[in-house]
């Protein structure tokens, strides 16, 4: 009797569970929230944007070039991390064949998740992430950097005003990801 009553419960249980929609993603604080809502107000507009690079073959160095940025900073906006300007809106749509202010949507500045939960450097690194592994396909194809053979820099600069900065330089071996080679079965 305690055997049926456990497996009626257990199937009732496993019902409710498989009939309740899963989250893709867990709201743990406010700023949580407000990152998924921009996020998403910004989605199917950075889908268009990166198609149409795609299509194009247009890398972020040639996007960069075109509009006088460096590619990290075209990785960041087509990764929705940045907020995009007049002057580079008119550019890429230019660049990727849209119509004038079909990338206007992209100008509002992104919230983004973890900003000031987290020190600085670790949101420096959720930003600009999706760019530098962008960036780093488009040089090294399917390949990594390696946090094992690595250094850091870390140095004291000037900007362009006189103020201090913070200079990081990362340097890591390049890694690929093992080709169809390595998934040969063994004879």
């Amino acid at each position: 009797m305690k055997r049926a009553v456990v497996v009626v419960l257990g199937a009732f249980v496993a019902g409710i569970w498989l009939s309740t929609p899963v989250l893709a993603e867990i709201e743990s604080s406010v700023v949580d929230g407000l990152a998924h809502s921009s996020f998403h107000k910004r989605k199917s507009t950075l889908e268009i944007a990166n198609k149409a690079a795609a299509e194009k073959k247009a890398t972020l160095e040639s996007l960069g070039k075109a509009c006088n940025l460096l590619p990290i900073r075209i990785g960041a906006i087509l990764s929705g991390q940045a907020p995009l300007e007049k002057k580079t809106e008119d550019c890429l749509e230019n660049q990727l064949g849209l119509k004038p202010g079909e990338l206007a949507p992209l100008a509002d500045p992104p919230v983004r998740w973890n900003a000031g939960a987290i020190y600085r450097l670790h949101e420096a690194v959720d930003v600009y992430a999706p760019a530098i592994q962008r960036w780093m396909n488009e040089h090294f194809g399917d390949a990594i950097m390696s946090a094992i053979d690595f250094t850091v820099k870390v140095q004291e600069t000037k900007g362009s005003h006189g103020e201090s900065r913070i200079s990081i330089t990362f340097e890591g071996k390049t890694l690929p990801y093992s080709n169809d080679e390595g998934w040969v079965p063994a004879k």
